[in-house]
């Protein structure tokens, strides 16, 4: 399994199949855009986090290859980490869905120099949505993010208006209780200051460096996000100039 992605000479992309990678910084509005992006695309939305924890839970699509499932859990079960390898190995289970066939948008991968190398030899980049956001804002719109422990879905306690910054709270209909599920609403461990930190530091030092490469291929979207979802009308026409839609 580790090896598998080694058979692929060149691009394993459909004719007509488009990429968009979504990158920022943890918390930045990523997955809140795709959303946004898979309506007017119709592009299939893929995130390897998300993907990792459905297989854990056993909720991945009946496309997905058993063997690379069992893999998986007996690494997590061990204690392990998922390598580069294997990461590649989930997008291309994802890649045989219908939902896959315009294209797909791409959250949070890749996240490496190595995992970018390992992604171009066998898919295309054809926009990066670099999606930016004023560092102390970040911090506080992450310390005040709420996530169901049911669903996964996602809330947001932060009201923000400042500086030319208007982000208005996410707030659950009922305090601490998920609108989707009814489950509990908590801080995800993540999400508090500490982990932050660390996690603003990996990005630094591992993912942001990607850009440079990415800028060199004349795909990137520079995206400061002012006022949340409210901003998505000039993202999507940005996007729409480089994407066959």
């Amino acid at each position: 399994m580790k090896n598998l992605i080694i058979r692929y000479a060149a691009s394993i992309a459909k004719p007509g199949q488009q990429f968009l990678v979504l990158f920022g910084a943890p918390g930045v509005g990523k997955g809140t855009f795709a959303k946004l992006l898979i309506n007017d695309t119709k592009f299939n939305h893929i995130s390897t986090g998300d993907e990792i924890r459905k297989i854990l839970k056993g909720n991945t699509s009946k496309s997905f290859d058993p063997k690379l499932i069992a893999t998986i859990k007996d690494i997590v079960a061990k204690g392990g980490l998922v390598s580069d390898e294997i990461v590649m190995n989930i997008l291309q289970e994802k890649l045989k869905e219908p939902e896959s066939a315009k294209g797909v948008i791409l959250d949070g991968f890749p996240r490496t120099l190595r995992q970018l190398d390992l992604y171009e030899k066998i898919l295309p980049t054809n926009v990066v949505v670099n999606v930016t956001l004023r560092a102390d804002i970040l911090l506080e719109k992450l310390a005040a993010r709420r996530t169901c422990v049911g669903c996964g879905t996602a809330f947001n306690v932060c009201d923000i208006n400042r500086d030319g910054y208007v982000m208005e709270p996410l707030n659950p209909k009922k305090e601490g209780i998920c609108d989707a599920c009814g489950g509990k609403l908590v801080v995800r461990d993540d999400d508090k200051k500490e982990v932050i930190e660390q996690r603003m530091k990996e990005y630094d030092e591992k993912t942001h460096p990607l850009l440079d490469r990415y800028r060199a291929m004349g795909v990137v979207i520079d995206f400061e996000v002012k006022r949340g979802k409210k901003d998505y009308p000039r993202l999507w026409d940005l996007v729409k100039q480089k994407l066959r839609v």
